[in-house]
């Protein structure tokens, strides 16, 4: 057995946030940018009606279930377990722990991908029980819907696998402080199902419907097998990161009592609980959004949320990678003022990117939608839909943001119990409210239900925060928030001006529009930006010179 300690990891540990995550930014930026293509290809090919409906609940299925039986789990004990083994104990030992815990997540994985196969036609109706009531004159084209859904699904229980592996395959490179790889690895997938839609859209034509690709079983084969296709490669695209990760030492290791194994499953005790909150709540607004008006409810609210992930995917989950193993490292060894330093100069750069973000978001979110999604097959109606639920989802961007900063914090902390209870806390509240919007909103209704769960549950973490560890960070680690928030206001108030200079809603002048919107709010922020930074600059010099000048009387006058 070797005796040698884990070889160090690479200088990238040692650089600073803004300098680790810059590594990431673009990946991450990119990955979101084909992300959106993917989703106009989607509904160029697809359109507003049921055959969208049919591919977008299918598609959301497995990732229902893999974050169930692996997602919560892998992001919320993994990092932290990998890097306290790799930090306490022996190369061989730590590797081998490592490789218990990796073995029987594949089992598991693999298991509930046979689960899903066997149950999908289960699954798609549960998710859709609520439709026939709600729409009793569309019941013909309802089981239709569920038939063809079905069968995507079918195609589609592989991604659980996939997914796993490549969550799996992330956390020991999060470890090993290599983030590259993991950014840029979900633009094979985007790239990969643009292709598949386009190649369906040429086959089937402009007019697919659910009937034409009942009766052509290889459309169906096309658009599921492609599309898990995609998935499964953006897996393998970290095979060559992996093998420079120095990761000799794992193995296949079947070992049940392999004490690592046993802290995991004890974290994923309250971790699983709150994963299990969290898609009831996934799927009782599924349910919920079937039952409201529109064609296509269910792909307007998808979509709206999709549109809504962009700036978070770009901002927080590069900054939440670049940051959890070294929250993770830093609790372990008991150095609580650098995790504090640590988690608030975290948070200030996530909220000083994302609330500009969500301003300008909310302002521009209906005619943003009607240009991306604004095609033949969609009414300007059927946009305004989507585009009101991507403002009501905006509003609790920010909220949104910081409550999953927070639990990757607590998560961090091996706190796992009390990120359940703030899960149950917002999941309780995005139901109810989702419940009591639904009919009088529709789409927009359930999307302003999560943004009030998300913030009320974010501020309610941040008690928490304060109460274990009073204030978090210094005062000068908050003001450039200040600066953030007052370039914001002049960048909003720019934005709604030139966004209203015209009420396009389709063509060249609503691209000129939005992208005039976009370039002029983007100008008026930085240069507002510029201008504050630089007399905060010059306060402070003034204040060192007259601290300066300060001790130098006091010496004076002691001589």
């Amino acid at each position: 057995m070797s005796t040698n300690v884990p070889p160090p990891a690479p200088a990238r540990r040692d650089l600073s946030l803004s300098t680790a995550a810059s590594y990431v930014a673009l990946g991450t930026g990119v990955s979101r940018l084909t992300g959106l293509l993917r989703i106009v290809a989607l509904a160029w090919v697809l359109g507003a009606g049921h055959l969208a409906d049919a591919f977008n609940l299918a598609n959301n299925t497995p990732n229902m279930l893999y974050d169930i039986v692996g997602g919560g789990i892998i992001s919320a004990t993994f990092i932290p377990v990998f890097v306290e083994q790799l930090s306490r104990r022996e190369e061989d030992e730590a590797y081998g722990s490592i490789s218990a815990i990796l073995s029987v997540s594949l089992v598991v994985l693999l298991g509930t991908t046979l689960v899903a196969l066997v149950l999908a036609p289960e699954f798609i109706t549960a998710l859709t029980a609520l439709d026939t009531s709600a729409h009793a004159h569309q019941i013909p084209e309802i089981v239709r819907e569920r038939a063809v859904a079905t069968t995507l699904l079918r195609w589609f229980v592989i991604q659980i696998a996939a997914y796993g592996a490549f969550s799996l395959a992330g956390a020991l490179l999060n470890t090993r402080r290599r983030f590259v790889a993991v950014a840029w690895g979900p633009i094979v997938n985007n790239v990969v199902c643009i292709v598949v839609l386009i190649w369906f859209g040429l086959w089937a034509g402009r007019h697919a419907s659910l009937a034409s690709v009942a009766n052509h079983p290889g459309q169906l084969m096309l658009l599921g097998l492609g599309t898990s296709l995609g998935v499964v490669l953006q897996g393998v695209a970290l095979i060559p990161s992996l093998r420079a990760a120095n990761l000799h030492g794992l193995r296949w290791h079947w070992n049940l009592r392999d004490a690592a194994l046993r802290t995991v499953i004890r974290l994923s005790g309250w971790t699983f609980g709150f994963v299990v909150a969290n898609q009831i709540a996934v799927f009782v607004i599924i349910l919920l959004a079937g039952t409201a008006a529109g064609t296509d409810p269910v792909s307007s609210y998808t979509y709206a949320y999709a549109f809504m992930q962009m700036p978070y995917g770009i901002v927080a989950v590069t900054v939440m990678s670049v940051v959890a193993p070294d929250l993770a490292q830093r609790w372990t060894s008991g150095d609580r003022s650098a995790f504090l330093a640590r988690l608030a100069g975290g948070w200030r750069a996530v909220l000083a990117l994302i609330i500009p973000a969500a301003v300008g978001m909310l302002l521009l979110a209906k005619p943003a939608v009607a240009l991306l999604l604004g095609h033949d097959h969609s009414t300007p109606g059927d946009t305004a839909i989507t585009g009101s639920a991507l403002a009501m989802f905006a509003l609790g961007l920010p909220g949104f943001c910081s409550y999953l900063y927070i639990v990757r914090v607590l998560q961090s902390m091996q706190r796992t119990k009390v990120a359940f209870y703030l899960y149950l806390i917002e999941n309780t509240i995005n139901i109810a409210l989702g419940v009591a919007l639904v009919h009088p909103l529709g789409v927009r209704g359930l999307a302003l239900a999560l943004s009030v769960a998300y913030s009320v549950s974010a501020l309610l973490g941040l008690a928490l925060l304060r109460r274990w560890f009073g204030r978090l960070g210094t005062e000068g680690t908050w003001t450039p928030l200040r600066r953030v928030a007052v370039a914001t206001l002049a960048m909003g108030a720019v934005v709604l001006v030139v966004s209203n200079l015209s009420g396009a809603t389709h063509g060249p002048l609503l691209l000129a529009r939005v992208v005039g919107a976009v370039v002029a709010g983007l100008a008026v922020y930085w240069a507002v930006v510029v201008v504050l930074g630089r007399r905060a600059a010059t306060r402070h010099r003034q204040l060192l010179r007259q601290t300066r000048q300060s001790r130098r009387l006091v010496a004076r006058h002691r001589t």
